[in-house]
């Protein structure tokens, strides 16, 4: 997975910006990059959980790996032939470093794994898979203020970056397969949001007004 381009890494208001569906930009508070060596997407999730950017990303394949495990009966029918893949990519060893084209974090099959893994709303906002995961198993609080939100879009299949939206902001569509899984007890993480498709409007005043924070190191 490549480096953040030196575009990008000058803090440029339009880098990135065109990785996510246009119809979401004015409700884009600011898109935050991180490294890229194969655990960015992990990485995203580290950066919307407060951990630690050095080796927040292990704690991040740690939890979904032991998630997976722990509920394997569970995962094996969400995710049917990819569950292998998914165990395999998500296996962290003690002394990895970068991560290789098999490990990458990939949406939407990892989406409800994280969602329930750490008890978070994950959005993906990459242009033409935008989706949103719930948890499958867990009972939210009564507060949407209190449900811990972690957007994120993927630039051309080969790096991720995390994107912290604007308070209020609609969702796009809940991922269908939540609706299958789901626990009863789990259900209500649906009520209180906005879900709604994707559909075109003008961004060109919002595109310019999009701050990039990079979190990339050399």
């Amino acid at each position: 997975m490549r480096r953040a381009s030196r575009h990008a890494q000058s803090g440029s208001n339009m880098a990135y910006s065109h990785c996510l569906e246009p119809d979401w930009l004015p409700h884009v508070d600011a898109i935050i990059d991180v490294v890229s060596d194969g655990n960015c997407g992990y990485r995203c999730i580290a950066s919307g959980l407060g951990l630690a950017d050095v080796d927040g990303w292990r704690i991040v394949r740690r939890r979904m790996y032991d998630e997976i495990i722990g509920y394997e009966y569970l995962w094996r029918e969400v995710l049917g032939s990819s569950f292998e893949p998914v165990k395999n990519a998500v296996h962290c060893p003690e002394k990895q470093e970068g991560a290789s084209f098999k490990e990458w974090l990939t949406l939407p099959n990892m989406g409800l794994l994280v969602s329930t893994a750490f008890n978070v709303v994950l959005v993906n906002l990459s242009h033409g898979s935008a989706s949103t995961f719930l948890p499958l198993r867990s009972t939210p609080t009564s507060s949407l203020h209190n449900r811990l939100i972690i957007a994120m879009a993927n630039e051309r299949n080969i790096h991720w970056v995390r994107v912290r939206l604007r308070v209020n902001a609609p969702l796009p569509s809940l991922y269908p397969s939540w609706d299958r899984y789901v626990e009863d007890y789990a259900k209500g993480w649906r009520d209180g949001f906005v879900f709604r498709d994707i559909a075109p409007i003008a961004t060109a005043d919002h595109e310019a007004t999009i701050p990039v924070v990079d979190l990339d190191t050399p």
